[in-house]
């Protein structure tokens, strides 16, 4: 690899301004879609991180088409696809990993495809030689690969500019992302671009929040996302230098300011738009103000879902496995990373996780990774607990658990260990094993993510931890966030993988010890983590309040009737879907059969959590009617 030229600007033509749908990560992508054209941009940009309907190198190229034929429904245009490096296997499955984005983008019409860099400087070599061999095809396609600063690697500009000049090909530049530079690097929004801008071939338009600009943070967390204007980012400056140097490249939003509904992020879009064409154009700010908010910045979360009366069934996240190993506090703020991703965890153990985490994905499985706060009776210091949690296959029942508690340093192996396919792989760490039958109720006290888990949730886990975890089999951790905020108090409770919100301690002890008609409860039941569909929970509430505490010992198959759309009922003119719930009892080997209407009721705007995340949700009623008993026993 040998340093390129600089590039020979390309002027006379106009550079191109899209919008990420990341502002819309909590709405279906449709929405997002009809957002970016409501705030008047005509070209969208997908990025890999913080949204779950993208194009990534698993994606399969019919489906890339779909998304691609939505996009144009929509009348926009595929501007940028993004890439995150695969650099914890072979180089050959990230080259081909790699290769199978870029193929995304000759197919698609995209000529820019983003990177997210190298989080981890012992991977910085494998990442310049994945480019450098890269390069090649993307030109060959007619693509330019973009290394955005996002830590690491590429840091700040000068490691950028490092970057890009050791992979030495001109189709591998750099994206200008001025927010991220402030974040990672600690310095000043424009401070490299001069240098760096020869080689820029597109921008992430993320600004910076005043309040800590100078500083960086190693923790993973993002500043609080704002509208591009509204920061101490200089649009109108980083332009001039841009179109100095030939810049014609594609912009793309990547964050607005949270109000807390929809309509006001299509509006920030849009006031985000006016102020990137003003300064692409060399006009200064024109000063647009701000609509006032919806929803008051002081309002929590949890007191606006509570006053909203807002029922938590189906809000639980389904995973088919659980790791939640010890890790002291402080965690890391940031929901978009996970939570063991910071310099605080020693670099053995990341990789181990990170691996971890790519195996179950092979797998087509879906794991959570959560920090659970050390214990003074529970922990043991040097040692490190860690604790698998999987779903088994067949009917949804309680979850399988495996667990160790061992010297810290050894950790790294178990998880490989863990996560390999030999069965003799664990092996030496026999010893290590605790078989003791736990019931561990985790409870969410992640304030730094979102302050509701602060406020409610550890007062909460501190009264539930005096009364129910100082002995026995049941035993209260605080852990990292899980999602849910706008319920705090909120639980899981394990091995059983149900989630529980909305907890006080006067109705603590019922959950626990399981007295009383557990219909009384159901107010406060989030949905079992099982079941991946928010319908299929609320059908299993219905179970549940049926079946009374036995409910948790039986094991249960939902089957959707009809592979259609679902019928109308002419009375409500409401979507009905039908199901056959088969329910079994290991204990007495009785099986029984209920049927199942599931009422679509539409969906209800939400406030996601206290930064003002604005959301929707899908809501259902679900009604049950026997069918006749099968007294046979399942062998």
């Amino acid at each position: 690899m040998s340093p390129i030229p600089t590039p020979t600007p390309t002027r006379g033509h106009e550079a191109h301004l899209a919008c990420t749908v990341r502002p819309w990560a909590q709405f279906p992508l449709a929405r997002a879609l009809r957002g970016i054209r409501t705030a008047g941009y005509d070209a969208v940009a997908l990025p890999v991180h913080g949204v779950t309907e993208v194009i990534t190198p698993d994606t399969p190229a019919t489906r890339a088409a779909e998304v691609a034929a939505l996009i144009r429904d929509h009348g926009l245009r595929l501007l940028v696809l993004s890439h995150a490096a695969d650099l914890d296997g072979p180089d050959e499955r990230a080259l081909d990993a790699l290769r199978r984005q870029i193929d995304h983008c000759a197919r698609l019409g995209v000529t820019t495809l983003v990177d997210m860099g190298c989080p981890e400087l012992t991977h910085g070599d494998r990442y310049l030689r994945l480019m450098a061999a890269a390069a090649p095809s993307a030109a060959a396609h007619g693509v330019t690969i973009a290394v955005k600063p996002h830590g690491g690697l590429t840091r700040s500009a000068a490691d950028t500019l490092s970057v890009v000049q050791r992979v030495g090909h001109e189709a591998f530049q750099a994206c200008w992302d001025p927010g991220n530079l402030v974040h990672y690097g600690g310095k000043p929004p424009a401070d490299g671009l001069a240098e760096l801008a020869p080689y820029i071939a597109a921008v992430g338009a993320r600004d910076h929040p005043v309040r800590g600009s100078n500083r960086a943070t190693a923790t993973g967390g993002m500043p609080p996302a704002i509208t591009p204007g509204d920061g101490i980012v200089d649009f109108t400056s980083l332009y001039r230098t841009l179109r100095a140097h030939g810049f014609t490249g594609p912009s793309a939003v990547e964050s607005v300011t949270r109000l807390g509904t929809v309509e006001e992020l299509d509006s920030e879009a849009e006031r985000a738009r006016h102020h990137l064409r003003d300064a692409l154009a060399g006009r200064p700010p024109a000063g647009r103000s701000r609509p006032a908010p919806a929803i008051p910045a002081d309002r929590s979360c949890s007191l606006i879902a509570r006053t909203a009366a807002e029922d938590p069934i189906g809000t639980a996240r389904p995973f088919d496995r659980f790791l939640m190993l010890e890790l002291p506090l402080p965690w890391p703020p940031g929901m978009g990373t996970p939570v063991w991703e910071t310099d605080r965890v020693p670099a053995p153990l990341r990789a181990a996780l990170r691996t971890a985490t790519r195996r179950t994905t092979e797998r087509g499985l879906t794991m959570k990774t959560f920090a659970a706060a050390p214990d003074p009776d529970y922990s043991t210091p040097w040692q490190m607990r860690i604790i698998r949690f999987d779903r088994a296959p067949g009917p949804a029942a309680p979850l399988t658990r495996i667990e160790h508690h061992l010297p810290a340093d050894r950790a790294p192996a178990l998880i490989d260990a863990l996560f390999t396919e030999d069965p003799a792989a664990l092996a030496p760490f026999s010893a290590h094993r605790d078989r003791t039958a736990h019931r561990d109720l985790v409870v969410c006290t992640h304030a730094s993510v979102d302050a509701c888990c602060g406020t409610l949730g550890y007062p909460f886990y501190q009264r539930l931890r005096a009364a129910h975890g100082s002995g026995g089999a049941v035993r209260v951790w605080r852990i990292s966030s899980f999602g849910g905020h706008r319920f705090a108090p909120t639980l899981v409770d394990f091995p059983e993988g149900r989630y529980w919100g909305n907890l006080t301690p006067d109705r603590m002890a019922r959950l626990v010890d399981r007295t009383g008609d557990p219909a009384d409860l159901m107010d406060l039941y989030r949905g079992w983590c099982c079941l991946p569909d928010p319908g299929e929970q609320v059908i299993e509430r219905a179970l549940f309040r049926h079946y009374g505490w036995d409910w948790t010992a039986h094991r249960l198959t939902l089957h959707r009737e009809a592979a259609t759309d679902p019928a109308t009922d002419p009375a409500t003119s409401r979507a009905v879907s039908a199901y056959d719930a088969t329910v079994h009892d290991p204990r007495s080997g009785a099986t029984h059969r209920h049927s199942a209407e599931l009422h679509h009721l539409g969906p209800r705007p939400v406030l996601i959590g206290c930064d003002r995340t604005a959301g929707e949700i899908q809501r259902y009623t679900a009604t049950l009617s026997d069918l006749p008993d099968h007294s046979d026993v399942d062998g």
